[in-house]
């Protein structure tokens, strides 16, 4: 029995409609959280941005879209938004989740939102599956 051309790629997209719906999904997941193994092989997520330290422990931003960066003392800080180290070493971040931040022509940062310090607080570090 032969199988017509309107047949044929019914059939295909019948298989390809579930495939694409699983790449979605798995792709909005990713997007919504960064992971890294630490030294003992735990796995750390957040809801932003992760980072290891010169040690191998990981943290990442409790925030939304938030960003993980180490300071000048190679602690990771965190904040709600993106960040940036001034020529001090100084970590500044949006205090809106996701936000821009830039350094203006003196060097300084301008966020969207406002600035503050990243901070410590701003990470979490539980392995996943923990909360």
């Amino acid at each position: 029995m032969a199988m017509n051309r309107q047949g044929s790629e019914r059939g295909v997209s019948a298989l390809l409609a579930p495939l694409l719906l699983v790449l979605a999904l798995v792709s909005a997941a990713q997007a919504l959280a960064d992971c890294q193994k630490n030294y003992k092989g735990e796995v750390i997520c957040g809801r932003g941005d992760c980072q290891r330290d010169r040690y191998g422990n990981v943290a990442c931003s409790a925030y939304l879209d938030g960003a993980a960066v180490r300071s000048r003392t190679s602690e990771i800080v965190c904040g709600k938004g993106r960040c940036i180290a001034t020529s001090d070493g100084e970590v500044y971040c949006s205090t809106v989740p996701g936000g821009a931040v830039v350094k203006d022509r003196f060097g300084e940062p301008r966020c969207e939102g406002a600035c503050e310090a990243a901070t410590v607080e701003n990470c979490v570090a539980e392995p996943a599956g923990t909360r």
